[in-house]
């Protein structure tokens, strides 16, 4: 029975949610959705990657032909400078953006994104593009996969976060491994990242974990279609809240936007926040320093009424979104 009312409420979102039902709304409205990775089934990357931070080649091949059916795909500077002046804006504006800056983005998302003209802005992490920096989720990620439960436990951070998602788990299970990155969020990115280097992880792994970002060189690469623009998601990915000092802050939002603007002088004035963690403070350097700023709330974007530094976004996966009913319902912003 549960799964019956799910598949309607499913089938409900896809048919009359406000990306097809125009009329519900007033106001112009803007659906900003969200992306990280583009990977195939068989690529190592997929398995040791989070379920939420994935979508396949194929189904993106999907979304973007699915959003051109619905919306008016928009580069997100153009819809800002016509919020700005104040000129007409479409009914129904979508707007593509990715996070990080992943190799992979140049690998499968760029024929994609060329082959379907779409508009895309990618939010790169401007110190780790060109270094072999990994994401700590990615590295916990590698190192269950690498059956390395019993090291982690020896360290208060990671023993606090194994003792809430329960060490019973299959540690090579998607799910289970996402359980753990979500407990440990409760602990600072210094803190986890010390507690790796106490750990000496590279030690404890039994493969070389794959590439993570790309390099400068290939993120020029993605601009040159005209089609991908790079706007700013800090320096190094901390998130922006109190357990950062006023000058850490100032350091992610305000330095990063020079060095990308030193290394792509077409770089659009667009922030991302880190996890979609802001303090006022943080909130504040934002306002002062871009044009406007993306977060990880789940919304649709009123034009009028939606603070530009704290435009709200729709998440897209694989598991809520591979198939067009799927695809539709996520962007009701209902289900």
């Amino acid at each position: 029975m549960k799964q019956l009312l799910k598949q309607i409420a499913t089938r409900g979102a896809n048919y009359f949610g406000p990306h097809r039902m125009n009329w519900l709304q007033q106001d112009p409205q803007l659906w900003v959705l969200m992306y990280h990775r583009i990977l195939p089934h068989t690529d190592i990357r997929y398995q040791l990657e989070e379920p939420g931070m994935i979508i396949t080649p194929e189904t993106f091949s999907m979304h973007l032909r699915e959003l051109k059916r619905h919306f008016d795909l928009m580069d997100f500077s153009e819809w800002l400078r016509l919020r700005e002046a104040g000129e007409r804006l479409p009914r129904r504006a979508c707007v593509v953006t990715f996070d990080d800056g992943w190799y992979d983005n140049y690998e499968y998302a760029l024929p994609i994104i060329n082959a379907e003209a779409t508009p895309v802005t990618l939010f790169a992490v401007v110190e780790k593009i060109g270094t072999e920096f990994q994401f700590w989720p990615n590295i916990v990620s590698a190192l269950l996969h690498s059956n390395a439960l019993s090291a982690l436990q020896q360290q208060p951070v990671f023993a606090r976060a194994l003792a809430q998602t329960g060490t019973g788990g299959d540690t090579k299970n998607r799910e289970f491994i996402a359980t753990v990155i979500k407990a440990l969020k409760q602990s600072s990115d210094a803190d986890i990242f010390a507690a790796l280097t106490a750990l000496n992880w590279q030690t404890l792994l039994t493969f070389s974990m794959p590439r993570g970002l790309m390099t400068w060189d290939e993120l020029r690469s993605m601009t040159q279609s005209g089609l991908v623009k790079i706007g700013s998601h800090t320096c190094n990915h901390k998130r922006l809240n109190a357990q950062l000092s006023s000058d850490e802050i100032a350091h992610e939002i305000v330095a990063s936007k020079a060095l990308l603007q030193a290394q792509l002088p077409d770089a659009v004035d667009i922030f991302c926040f880190p996890n979609g963690d802001y303090n006022q403070a943080a909130l504040d350097a934002v306002t002062a320093t871009y044009r406007a700023a993306v977060t990880t709330q789940r919304g649709i974007v009123n034009a009028r009424r939606t603070p530009v530094h704290q435009l709200c976004r729709i998440g897209v996966h694989e598991q809520v979104s591979n198939t067009p009913r799927l695809l539709g319902a996520r962007l009701s912003g209902w289900v």
